[in-house]
């Protein structure tokens, strides 16, 4: 593998990023069981206005205390680190951790990532990161799936190892990494007036808007199909090494040339996981083949939507304007159809809302190849430079 200095210093926290990601799979398994479906939507709504709200009040208030990507990194590991240590279980306090950890780490990541790749860099530093997303995940998910064996499916020794990961990250990370300081945003309402990004809201609409949605209907169909934790973290692993391999076989596989080719066959992929996901309510079996297929498909479709949404930034204006006006509009997106679904799922039984959001979610993976072979065939590379970059 080739790759970039920048790459090789951002590579380590992306894998970090993405091993403590996989807590969220664990809380929803737990939400779920413990309580009920209403405070898995509980869950999903405080969990990503915490992520919008953690990552715009860093884009608002980090240029007045002279902060950087660095420091916003450092930040988005410390502080979930120390709610998890501290032990005390509630929707709230979980909904928090996950979400500061997701919305501080992205905002540092956005930053990064824009400022350092250049659009003919993208398909293998996606490659890279995809890769190294998988590893870090596997390895999370084996070590928590270890934990809740030994100690009898006790989640407060897993949320112990999630938040002393954290708190490592916070310490280890960030040395010989470019650091980019965060500018004072200058107009933001300027950006969502603009009518190319207005043109992205069907695509963020379809790609991210779904999040919280995903994260129930996956609860409600662990808990159904698994008789225990442990039970969801060995399938989960078995599915991230399944994702590896796929990974793997295929690592120079990815250019600019072929990058509609691969957003298709992932976006099928995940359509067909999700139509299992919802014929799991019948058969609860379709579950481990459902997280297997999405598990080998996700780091392709993640690869393909982060070019997409590097692309769609490739807008007017000043970089954190456009960061934390998608942001915005991704927080508004997803609690708008995680709304609306709350609200029809008191009208169902867990089985119609396992099975009417599945197919909710695989209809709307095939809307976003439409839209995005569209813009990958009208999209044509410029500049060896990153477009916008921070100057």
């Amino acid at each position: 593998m080739n790759i970039s200095r920048h790459e090789r210093a951002l590579l380590p926290f992306i894998a970090f990023q993405a091993a403590v990601g996989t807590l969220g799979g664990f809380i929803g398994y737990f939400v779920v069981g413990s309580q009920d479906i209403n405070a898995m939507f509980q869950f999903a709504a405080l969990m990503l206005t915490f992520v919008a709200a953690s990552l715009i009040l860093a884009y608002v208030v980090g240029p007045r205390l002279c902060l950087s990507s660095k420091h916003l990194l450092k930040i988005g590991f410390f502080i979930p680190g120390v709610i998890l240590l501290i032990g005390y279980e509630s929707v709230l306090s979980m909904a928090a951790a996950f979400g500061i950890l997701q919305g501080l780490t992205w905002a540092a990541r956005h930053l990064l990532e824009m400022s350092l790749i250049s659009d003919r860099e993208r398909d293998g530093y996606a490659s890279h990161a995809g890769a190294i997303s998988v590893i870090g995940g596997i390895l999370a998910t084996l070590a928590a799936t270890v934990v809740l064996a030994l100690s009898k499916e006790s989640r407060q020794y897993v949320y112990w190892m999630y938040g002393s990961a954290c708190i490592l990250a916070s310490f280890m990370l960030g040395r010989g990494m470019c650091c980019s300081p965060l500018k004072h945003l200058k107009n933001p309402i300027a950006v969502l007036k603009q009518r190319e990004f207005t043109a992205c809201l069907p695509l963020f609409f379809l790609q991210s808007g779904f999040m919280g949605l995903a994260l129930a209907v996956g609860a409600v169909g662990a808990n159904k199909a698994l008789a225990s934790a442990s039970s969801f973290g060995w399938v989960a692993t078995v599915a991230g090494l399944a994702g590896g391999i796929g990974l793997y076989l295929t690592r120079n596989s990815r250019g600019v040339d072929n990058r509609s080719r691969w957003l298709g066959g992932s976006c099928l992929a995940v359509a067909v996981a999700f139509a299992m996901l919802g014929a799991s309510a019948w058969v609860p079996a379709l579950f481990i083949i459902s997280s297997m297929i999405k598990a080998v498909a996700d780091p392709f479709l993640g690869a393909s939507e982060l070019v997409l949404n590097q692309k769609a930034l490739e807008i007017q204006g000043e970089l954190n304007d456009r960061i934390v006006a998608r942001e915005f509009a991704f927080w508004a997106l997803r609690m708008t159809s995680l709304g609306s679904f709350w609200i029809l799922s008191s009208a169902l039984t867990p089985v119609q809302l396992l099975a009417t959001g599945s197919a909710i979610l695989a209809f709307a993976v095939a809307l976003e190849f439409l839209i995005g072979q569209g813009w990958f065939a009208d999209a044509a590379v410029k500049t060896e430079e990153p477009a916008y970059a921070i100057r």
